[in-house]
């Protein structure tokens, strides 16, 4: 379940060894699409808002796919190496995003 760091700090602390940051993206309407340089084991997306973000782990995101609301952290010990994002038509969010091998 979502949970909100609404006056806390963008940065994210673990014990693992290797961490990446993805600078700040902004998702709008058009499939965004964010990618580290190789394989991570767990992600977290910031969604620093305005407006709610949708993602996926594979192509073809939509507004029915999983949904962040702007404020809100997400994170999941899925192994990825692509993040697709977007938002409603009309709507757009700066996300912040850290990947953990």
């Amino acid at each position: 379940m979502p949970y909100s760091i609404a006056g806390s700090s963008e940065e994210v602390f673990s014990t693992s060894k290797e961490e990446e940051q993805i600078d700040k993206t902004n998702v709008t309407a058009a499939e965004t699409v964010v990618e580290f340089s190789e394989e991570v084991k767990a992600w977290l997306i910031f969604n620093d808002g305005p407006n709610a973000v949708h993602y996926t782990l594979v192509t073809g995101v939509d507004t029915d796919n999983h949904k962040i609301p702007s404020g809100v952290a997400w994170g999941e010990d899925v192994p990825t190496k692509k993040i697709f994002m977007i938002c409603a038509t009309g709507e757009n969010a700066d996300v912040y995003i850290v990947g953990l091998r």
